[in-house]
């Protein structure tokens, strides 16, 4: 089984954006569904996806699908309100958010500036069943779209990410907010991105 998720892997890489690596993830308990709050509100208060031990907790007596903790967003809720970017997320809108996990901002290679996190926005309140095209971020560039495998990327980022093969469940997708909607995601996005297979860096990012 796991010579198979390895291979599936490699496919995706060489034909469509890949997955970058990162920890074992699972499933909000929230609902997908937070109306009466706006983005902001509701980034500061979303649970992320649960996370399992994985083989790095056998050391420490633990079973590789035991519960770990929550991957949450509290890094990008920091970088935003440091950098104005959550007052944006405040607005009318509508946006559309692709909302990196802690994990996420933390193995990014790159500052995370009001720029890259303006990348993570766009205009107007799109479904993850809607995605079907390039889509123009506030920060001014455009977020590539793929479909392959019967999943949706942004960039390398898959919308709707089940578990990352790691034991857990779903990432968020689709969370309602007045002014808008989220769809999580496991690896940060960034500004120049260049498709897999460009002789680009890891994950598609030339850096």
């Amino acid at each position: 089984m796991v010579s198979l998720r390895l291979a599936v892997i490699a496919l995706a890489a060489t034909s469509c954006a890949a997955f970058a690596p990162s920890p074992a993830f699972g499933a909000a308990k929230v609902s997908s569904s937070s109306l009466n709050a706006n983005i902001a509100d509701t980034i500061a208060s979303l649970q992320g996806p649960a996370m399992v031990w994985g083989a790095d907790g056998i050391a420490q007596g633990k079973g590789e699908n035991d519960f770990k903790g929550y991957d949450d967003f509290t890094k990008f809720t920091a970088a935003a309100n440091a950098n104005g970017v959550m007052d944006l997320l405040r607005g009318p809108g509508p946006f559309t958010v692709f909302l990196p996990s802690d994990s996420a901002v933390s193995s990014f290679r790159g500052d995370v500036s009001a720029d890259v996190l303006k990348y993570h926005i766009v205009e107007g309140k799109i479904p993850s069943g809607s995605i079907s095209g390039d889509m123009k971020t506030v920060q001014g560039e455009t977020i590539t779209y793929c479909r392959k495998f019967r999943k949706t990327f942004v960039d390398d980022a898959i919308i709707g990410q089940a578990d990352n093969f790691g034991g857990g469940s779903a990432f968020p997708t689709d969370v309602e907010c007045d002014n808008g909607i989220i769809h999580t995601v496991a690896i940060m996005l960034a500004p120049g991105y260049v498709s897999a297979g460009a002789e680009a860096g890891m994950g598609g990012q030339d850096r």
